[in-house]
């Protein structure tokens, strides 16, 4: 039931990563029309939420990742 529990929250982790990255996509394409529309403070707003949710979805990546090194280390335990 743990190792369950661990893959569920790996599994969870991965989903949000790619969830901030599909956003951080989405506020890249809304910063370069914005850019081309020359509303630069927009573009500027979408390129920092960019950014933001590219971080973010690293963290998550990274949480995962620890996450998944903790399930493996319970494996060679058992």
């Amino acid at each position: 039931m743990v190792n369950q529990n661990l893959s569920d929250k790996i599994i969870n982790l991965r989903r949000m990563s790619a969830e901030y990255y599909q956003k951080a996509a989405w506020n890249q394409l809304l910063a370069l029309d914005n850019y081309r529309e020359n509303n630069f403070v927009a573009a500027e707003r979408f390129a920092q939420l960019s950014f933001e949710d590219q971080m973010n979805a690293m963290e998550c990546a990274e949480l995962a990742d620890a996450e998944f090194c903790q399930h493996l280390d319970l494996e060679f335990a058992q």
